[in-house]
């Protein structure tokens, strides 16, 4: 992922947008965009889907301070002959990252992982390659952290009653904090502005390259299918903010290799799995992957 006010995204077929969907009467449909913010005393809250931490990561890494804390993570992906995931510590080690190690063992709840990892924001694309948490927390922090100052972070994060109140007022000296669950799923606070809106930008740009690469490989044979993507500009993400801070989106029309309009609605409520899109999503945003350009339309 690259170009944060623009440019282009790379979308391929491990994308959440396409990997995961949503059960209904009719079957698995393909997961809908959602995105919730709201700003409260200086902490701007995101609530959206769909993406993993992947998929964001160079987002978070431009708005957040030198090192990210890694915790909390739970995988299928590394696990040991008897099935059980590996610690923090050996999946660094597995990918070539030297990251600071602090056991968290007395912490730790037997679904997540044993170990604390504090790197610089530089090695997390390398750290998270090619494998995907289902359950993962990352904060920022300026730099290295002493074992005291581990506890008392980790304390603060796992008895903080997430979803009731920011947690970002009781941690010191940290700006960004993101939480992803299924793969999919991801909540964000930071006390930056202008995070929000290139993350909705974000979602346009995957949303639509997952539903290029369904188009042009609806068996899911090709597993070396990649798109690339021209990202909307933040300005019109910004001004889709600036009508609401509640969306939902779906895919509306899709040309393999050519076009894709993406039909959007602002809801009066944070979207659930469970919740029916609207029946009218009169905001149009269709890609012309022809010119490489962004339009916009209401219906």
């Amino acid at each position: 992922m690259t170009d944060l006010t623009g440019g282009t995204v790379r979308v391929d077929r491990s994308a959440a947008f396409r990997a995961n969907g949503v059960w209904s009467r009719e079957g698995t449909l393909p997961f809908p965009l959602s995105f919730h913010t709201t700003s409260t005393g200086g902490v701007h809250s995101v609530h959206a889907t769909a993406a993993s931490i992947s998929e964001l990561v160079d987002l978070l890494a431009a708005h957040a301070r030198g090192h990210a804390v890694v915790l909390n993570v739970s995988t299928n992906d590394w696990l040991d002959d008897d099935y059980q995931q590996l610690r923090l510590g050996q999946i660094a080690g597995e990918q070539g990252v030297a990251a600071d190690v602090h056991d968290i063992r007395w912490a730790a709840t037997r679904h997540m992982s044993d170990d604390l990892l504090v790197m610089p924001w530089s090695l997390m694309p390398r750290f998270l390659h090619r494998w995907y948490p289902y359950d993962i927390e990352i904060l920022d922090v300026a730099g290295p952290l002493t074992s005291t100052e581990v506890e008392e972070l980790v304390l603060t994060v796992n008895t903080h009653p997430v979803g009731k109140a920011p947690i970002l007022p009781v941690l010191a000296d940290t700006s960004l904090w993101f939480s992803g669950h299924d793969d999919c799923y991801f909540s964000l606070e930071t006390t930056s502005a202008d995070l929000a809106p290139l993350l909705l930008a974000r979602l346009l740009a995957a949303q639509a390259g997952a539903a290029l690469i369904v188009a042009a490989d609806p068996a899911g044979t090709r597993a070396d299918a990649v798109v690339m993507v021209p990202q909307p500009p933040t300005a019109l993400a910004a001004a889709l903010l600036g009508i609401g801070g509640d969306w939902v989106g779906k895919i509306a029309q899709v040309q393999a290799g050519e076009q894709v309009t993406l039909a959007l609605a602002p809801t009066n409520a944070h979207w659930r799995a469970a919740d029916r899109l609207p029946d009218v999503m009169p905001h149009e945003l269709t890609l012309d992957m022809v010119a490489g350009t962004w339009s916009y339309r209401l219906s």
